[in-house]
């Protein structure tokens, strides 16, 4: 530990020349790039021309920074008009397994891009198959803004191992006419279970489904139990890192069953005591980096789209302030803002959709007229897109 404070001090006093980014106590590793026995994995690609297309991609790993740089394009398959797609994944030549990560709640990735507005990255596990690469469990996942570290966090209750090998989403229906079918209560048939998590025999890394150019740099994969990780009280020395910058507290009531869900349960760095994700996530400068997790929405309890009107416009509040931020659908059906949301994975906006009361920050971050974060600003092929988190536009009206 004492090593670790040390590397972590140069770090912060030579940022520019120090890439090293280590795998925090609590976190465990899945694939590194420090040469650690048991950890250090040789990957390779598999991109799509191998299968007709004209993908194409290059990785390298930096043994001196100890992380792996990907980088590429997915184009679209002349054969079926659609993306194709970019394959990084460990060989499966690894005599070992990797790390237990039996009695986690999520897959944690050390990632940056240069390419925040790339929308088809995704992760995958594969566990006791012959088949590593298509009967792999996966999920999609998004980096946010700023080509800085940080680290994503994919529940995984995300992943599913029926996905559809022509837009590796778990929740389309093939040219064929085979549906797909995410993990959920209904399906638990295809969820990742706890011996899956034991005998993890390969990780990959995926751009799929959505044509563009992306670039990834990845420190290190692991997996982190959420509620055991951050379930003690933040440290003293660390409270003062938590800087809240919201103009009030948070209503004591929000839509959407949101009310009193802890950051400790769904962000992989420790919060304080009794913090709830809608602080942490809209308020608090020390998880200005995160996001809730992607899908939050969707979930059983919260089921967003079960809780709107879908034949009016249902307005969406600050739950600092109750300032009305957003506004859905506009000049779209309700099916197309469904859509848009569970391609992205997140609540998505557009033009006409937005308020007087929401500005978007040179970095990206988008913002109420009271300070509160809402999310991030990314367009994408379709023009101006608000990807916004959940609980940050869960508040009631206020006069």
């Amino acid at each position: 530990m004492a090593t670790l404070r040390v590397v972590l001090a140069l770090c912060a006093l030579a940022t520019a020349v120090c890439a090293y980014q280590p795998v925090p106590p609590g976190v465990v590793p899945l694939a590194t790039f420090d040469g650690e026995k048991g950890t250090t994995w040789s990957w390779r690609l598999v991109n799509d021309p191998v299968m007709g297309g004209i993908s194409k991609s290059t990785f390298n790993v930096d043994e001196s920074g100890m992380q792996m740089n990907w980088k590429g394009e997915v184009k679209i398959v002349p054969k079926l008009a659609a993306p194709g797609f970019c394959n990084l994944e460990t060989n499966t030549l690894l005599v070992n397994k990797a790390n237990d990560a039996r009695g986690t709640t999520h897959l944690l990735l050390r990632v940056k891009t240069s390419s925040p507005e790339y929308a088809g990255f995704k992760v995958s596990a594969a566990a006791r198959t012959l088949n590593p690469q298509f009967a792999s469990f996966k999920s999609n996942f998004t980096v946010p803004v700023g080509n800085n570290w940080t680290t994503v966090a994919v529940p995984w209750t995300s992943f599913s191992n029926d996905w559809s090998p022509f837009t590796g989403n778990c929740d389309t229906k093939d040219p064929t006419g085979k549906q797909h079918y995410c993990c959920s209560e209904e399906h638990p048939n295809v969820c990742i279970t706890p011996a899956d998590l034991k005998a993890i025999e390969q990780l990959g890394l995926w751009t799929e489904g959505v044509s563009g150019n992306f670039t990834l740099d990845i420190a290190w994969i692991g997996a982190g139990n959420m509620s055991a990780l951050n379930a003690v009280t933040t440290p003293e020395s660390e409270a003062s890192e938590h800087n809240m910058t919201c103009s009030g507290p948070v209503q004591d009531t929000l839509r959407f069953n949101v009310t009193g869900l802890l950051a400790q349960d769904f962000l992989p760095l420790p919060a304080l005591a009794k913090e709830t994700l809608t602080e942490a996530v809209c308020c608090d400068s020390y998880f200005a980096p995160f996001a809730e997790p992607p899908n939050f929405f969707a979930l059983p309890s919260i089921d967003m789209f079960s809780r709107l009107s879908k034949t009016q416009v249902n307005t969406f509040y600050d739950p600092v302030c109750g300032v009305p931020v957003f506004r859905a659908p506009v000049n779209r059906s309700f099916q197309d803002f469904e859509a848009d949301t569970r391609e992205h994975t997140w609540p998505s906006f557009r033009e006409g959709e937005v308020t007087e009361h929401v500005t978007v920050r040179d970095d990206g971050t988008v913002v109420s007229s009271c300070g509160t974060k809402l999310g991030t600003y990314l367009p994408d092929s379709q023009g101006s897109r608000w990807c916004i988190d959940l609980v940050c536009i869960a508040g009631n009206p206020t006069n």
